[in-house]
């Protein structure tokens, strides 16, 4: 059945659902019939009360049922295009973080459970008060000959002070050549915001992985977030996006997406 007839009789059957259960609402609660009641109606069961009943207990089934598919245990990954590993980068933006916070998020990077996965911490600022976060990614990240750094006084759409055209371009060609050549790669440059240090994560990675995941410097990510997104993506060629389950800290692990 082609793609577009089936999500437009999903569009149909969910919306005469929903006018049924509307109908059926509003019916009852205009008759008011009860199937049963205390002596002086203090307590009482109705067609009101069984319809939202019901549908809440369907809504549940459903929920339970797509709950069920998306976590079921051992199911391969497929991949649609061809049978290669795909791979994937993730791209952490730090601006002026909680040192904790910031270790926390670059162990948990480390953790996931994904093979080759590259990581790229972008810096949003390349001050002397900024370089306790490149500290950081060395103390938890660059104890291996696949980290590199680099601290650029620019960014893509802003040269930094006593930049010339010449060394804007040799800074641009480093930061590509840094993020291709490491697994773990921090990258420090002048302020431009959160859109700027999203840009330069992308424009160095460009055509080099085939998904790229995203979070803030303060996530703490699970191992599994990486290889569920992916699941997502893989399975189903109409969604070209992936969200995680964020949630707050002492509720469990936190997977964000931006």
């Amino acid at each position: 059945m082609p793609v577009q007839l089936t999500t437009a009789l999903r569009v149909v059957g969910t919306s005469l659902f929903a006018l049924v259960v509307l109908g059926g609402i509003l019916a009852a609660y205009v008759t008011g019939y009860q199937f049963i009641h205390t002596e002086k109606h203090y307590l009482s069961f109705g067609l009101y009360g069984a319809i939202l009943g019901l549908h809440l207990l369907i809504q549940s089934l459903f929920a339970f049922l797509e709950h069920r598919r998306m976590r079921r245990a051992g199911r391969p990954l497929k991949l649609h295009c061809s049978q290669r590993p795909r791979s994937v980068a993730l791209c952490i933006a730090a601006y002026q973080e909680d040192p904790e916070y910031l270790r926390k998020c670059l162990r948990s990077a480390q953790r996931i459970a994904f093979p080759n996965l590259k990581v790229v911490m972008v810096v949003d600022g390349n001050r002397q008060e900024d370089t306790y976060m490149l500290d950081i990614f060395h103390e938890v990240l660059g104890g291996t000959e696949q980290a590199g750094f680099f601290v650029w006084r620019s960014n893509f759409h802003e040269a930094g002070e006593g930049e010339t055209e010449a060394s804007l371009q040799e800074g641009m060609e480093r930061v590509r050549a840094v993020v291709w050549a490491s697994t773990f790669s921090c990258i420090m440059q002048k302020w431009g915001g959160k859109r700027e240090v999203m840009y330069t994560a992308f424009k160095a990675l460009g055509n080099s992985v085939d998904y790229i995941q995203v979070c803030d410097s303060d996530t703490v990510l699970d191992p599994a977030c990486t290889i569920e997104m992916l699941r997502v993506l893989e399975e189903d060629p109409q969604v070209g996006g992936v969200g995680g389950d964020v949630q707050p800290p002492g509720k469990g692990l936190a997977v964000e997406h931006d």
